[in-house]
């Protein structure tokens, strides 16, 4: 089978399901995982799919994020690491924001391990787990995003000007290699910019698979941002902020 038959296979199979896992693809043809590897890569460059980390998935429209469902099962072990390293950071009866990134879910399940924690979030789902952990929790609500499970527009963006809080923790698509953070959704970047406003200070939580190219729309930069927590230190990459990485 040439590449351009497989490829075209590839779309109608996604264009069925959605999303596709790299070990599914190897079945289905009977290649290598390099070569659907090699596969995915020219789709993806093409603008045809969006990769995830174990698979792809078809974009229903230009500049889609990965949704939230597929999100929380990549990099499930570094998301642990960085969210342990939050904790150092938190200090008994703080009041923290948190955004719908699927790291900072992780982060959500540890809060309980804290005193009289006040979260403040624009994430659908953080009420369920912090629920189960007692921590005291207030929702932006305002439309939900479909790819993020997040609250955005003007209902969450004023919910969340009224409070003040000691420490927020975010996380985006990419940080670019002069150190822009960047996203694909601007209605998320702007409920962004509001938890850098209102916090005291800021955290970026970031895979360091996510160094690279910038996306859509830029959030802020990393001069913006107090703390950076990734799995590994990646400070080396950024050494004019090489004090903001933990």
């Amino acid at each position: 089978m040439s590449l351009k038959d497989r490829e075209n296979i590839i779309l109608e199979y996604l264009h069925q399901n959605r999303e596709a896992s790299v070990d599914e693809l190897c079945a289905k043809f009977f290649v290598s995982k390099p070569t659907i590897r090699r596969d995915l890569k020219a789709l993806a460059e093409a603008g045809k799919i969006i990769r995830t980390h174990g698979g792809a998935f078809l974009s229903s429209f230009p500049g889609e994020s990965v949704p939230q469902e597929l999100r929380e099962k990549e990099y499930i072990e570094e998301k642990d690491v960085i969210a342990k390293k939050c904790l150092d950071l938190i200090h008994d009866g703080d009041s923290v924001m948190i955004d719908a990134s699927s790291t900072c879910l992780q982060l959500i399940k540890l809060l309980s391990a804290k005193k009289a924690i006040v979260l403040i979030t624009s994430s659908t789902k953080a009420p369920f787990i912090s629920a189960k952990t007692g921590v005291k929790t207030f929702v932006t609500g305002g439309e939900v995003s479909k790819t993020s499970f997040s609250y955005i527009g003007s209902i969450a963006e004023e919910t969340l000007r009224k409070f003040n809080a000691d420490i927020c923790f975010f996380s985006v698509c990419s940080l670019s290699p002069d150190g822009l953070l960047t996203n694909n959704s601007t209605s998320e970047n702007q409920l962004g910019r509001v938890m850098l406003e209102k916090s005291k200070k800021s955290v970026l939580l970031l895979n360091s698979q996510k160094i690279g190219e910038p996306k859509l729309n830029t959030l802020c930069t990393l001069k913006d941002v107090d703390f950076v927590i990734s799995e590994k230190d990646i400070s080396d990459k950024f050494p004019e902020y090489k004090e903001k990485f933990i």
